[in-house]
């Protein structure tokens, strides 16, 4: 059995690791995290979640015998969460450079996945824009739409930031070289440019579109996560890998292909 312990358990995305947790029969839930003064504090995490009574309660801390943590919190409590030294799965976006570097820090007294999407299907599509970029080339322009739900702190998302790097790696780029955040007044398209807008809305889980742009076809990869859950299991398989790997710092790749 792989434990882990969920932080940020009273979020959306923290209810709905525990009810994959406390679903899957390979993994066993040890314990969930809330912030201080938080009225879930001492909640039983099965309740909280919705899936019964589990036996487990939230707590302000990780329990002892944690196992892997599992976060999707903010990227200023996700490096404060490094201290406890535990193998740690990193679903937090927005992550600046001198926190990503504490993570890599951290990375080498435990293991760390970190990826902005846990989804296996955004994580395969990945490989996909890669070779497409690739092969059709810059004569292609390509634009990047992705909706998430109102309440999104982050934009562009992780995720449109990780499928547009890939297509910039394709055609041999640099993503920072070649990037345009949206468009104001007058702003005619470069060669080699990527544009990327973010759209904020209702309660929209994630939407990822890529389109390539010729003078006579188009061509479109899109991503809709349906429901949160794909990014939970996506989670869990990151435990798994975790629970065995060696001090590092991997990525859902290294995951899909251990």
């Amino acid at each position: 059995m792989i434990r882990t312990t969920v932080i940020g358990a009273a979020g959306r995305m923290g209810r709905e690791l525990c009810r994959a947790a406390l679903e899957a029969e390979d993994v066993e839930l040890a314990g969930g995290t809330v912030e201080p003064g938080a009225p879930e504090l001492g909640a039983d995490l099965g309740d909280l979640c919705g899936a019964g009574k589990a036996g487990v309660t939230a707590t302000k801390e990780p329990p002892e015998d944690a196992g892997v943590l599992i976060e999707f919190t903010t990227p200023g409590a996700t490096v404060e969460h490094l201290t406890y030294g535990k193998p740690h799965v990193i679903g937090t976006t927005g992550l600046s450079a001198g926190q990503h570097a504490r993570v890599e820090d951290a990375s080498r007294r435990v293991p760390i996945v970190i990826a902005p999407n846990m989804s296996v299907g955004v994580n395969l599509l990945c490989e996909v824009v890669r070779e497409l970029s690739a092969k059709l080339g810059a004569d292609y322009d390509l634009e990047v739409v992705e909706a998430h739900h109102r309440s999104k702190k982050d934009a562009p998302s992780g995720t449109a930031l990780l499928l547009a790097r890939a297509a910039a790696e394709g055609r041999g780029r640099d993503l920072d070289d070649v990037v345009v955040y949206g468009r104001e007044g007058v702003s005619p398209r470069e060669e080699d440019e990527i544009g990327i807008h973010a759209l904020r809305g209702g309660a929209v889980v994630g939407e990822h579109r890529l389109i390539f742009y010729s003078g006579g076809e188009e061509v479109e990869v899109v991503h809709r996560a349906l429901s949160r859950r794909t990014f939970a299991d996506g989670a869990l398989r990151a435990a798994r890998f975790a629970a065995g790997a060696k001090p590092g710092l991997y990525t859902m790749h290294d995951v899909l292909n251990a």
